[in-house]
């Protein structure tokens, strides 16, 4: 479930018993936000709304999308405004933001080194950027491993996935921590923050099914926020988040 399209409700706290790791993310990032400075900020791709929502009025949120009818959901959420329009063309004057958040956006953006430098522009000096984005977790690089086939969280809609190790051998692109991190320093951004959510392991099949029932317990998000402080774990979450600060104009 990395796709942001498609998926409404699985920001849903409805959803959050059957799969945690979408609601856990947006509260982290909201947590995250919220002990950042500055007033008002930019939720790029902001989709239905769901962080408007948990941010509520503790920044003066400005909401972008391309979907005029998402832009339509997240009306009911208290956004100052809402602008429909693209991450890689922001219509927003130069210098004009205190901060940026972008959740599970990069991976669908062919022009990704386009959009941070958009980013970039619209930020004041000292600005932040708060980014997260999907990752091959334990589960997805064992899989692979081990059938020889891609594991891809969205090959439909995502132009790259991203990894903490190299991953080479399938047609899709791959695209490590490492180089994620030399885009954003090269547009102007230094990397304040990062961390991760959600840390999946493989399904036991076969013979060995009967272990997946106790594998849930790992799943209970107080004991997988634990374990994703392991040294190796908390390099394959589910998803990645980075608070970055602009520190110059690449």
């Amino acid at each position: 479930m990395c796709a942001r399209h498609g998926q409404r409700g699985r920001y849903d706290p409805a959803m959050r018993r059957i799969w945690p790791w979408p609601a856990v993310l947006l509260e982290a990032v909201a947590g995250w936000i919220n002990d950042l400075p500055g007033d008002l900020w930019l939720d790029a791709a902001c989709g239905g709304g769901q962080l408007g929502r948990l941010l509520g009025r503790q920044k003066r949120l400005l909401g972008l999308d391309l979907d005029r009818e998402r832009l339509r959901e997240a009306h009911v959420h208290p956004y100052q405004a809402l602008i429909q329009g693209s991450i890689d063309c922001l219509p927003l004057a130069s210098g004009s933001l205190d901060g940026i958040v972008s959740v599970e956006t990069l991976e669908h953006v062919v022009g990704m080194d386009l959009a941070l430098r958009e980013f970039a522009r619209c930020l004041r000096n000292n600005g932040y950027l708060v980014m997260t984005i999907p990752s091959v977790t334990v589960r997805s690089w064992w899989q692979m491993r081990v059938t020889r086939e891609p594991a891809y969280c969205d090959p439909q809609e995502h132009v790259r996935e991203f990894t903490a190790v190299p991953v080479r051998g399938f047609p899709h692109m791959f695209e490590t921590w490492q180089s994620l991190e030399a885009r954003v320093e090269k547009t102007g951004f230094a990397i304040m923050r990062a961390g991760g959510v959600g840390f999946l392991f493989p399904m036991w099949q076969r013979r060995l099914a009967w272990m997946e029932r106790a594998m849930n317990l790992l799943y209970r998000e107080t004991i997988n926020r634990w374990l994703g402080r392991l040294p190796v774990l908390r390099r394959f979450p589910y998803y990645r988040i980075y608070v970055l600060r602009c520190e110059g104009k690449g």
